[in-house]
């Protein structure tokens, strides 16, 4: 990523690219990680194909 980019368009990037949410790359207790779950969060909310399966925890088209 950039050097500019911040941890919540990462997340969402994270999403698109269907990296699973436990790939974050922030420790917890870095306050990067909540934002970096926030962005992997919103890009699941907006997803219209329904590719994540919360039943299953993965990718349904991986």
């Amino acid at each position: 990523m950039a050097k500019d980019t911040l941890p919540y368009d990462e997340g969402n990037k994270a999403f698109n690219d269907k990296v699973l949410p436990e790939n974050n790359p922030y420790a917890e207790d870095d306050w990067r990680h909540d934002e970096w779950y926030l962005g992997w969060s919103h890009g699941e909310e907006c997803d219209t194909t329904g590719s994540w399966d919360w039943s299953t925890d993965s990718f349904t088209n991986s």
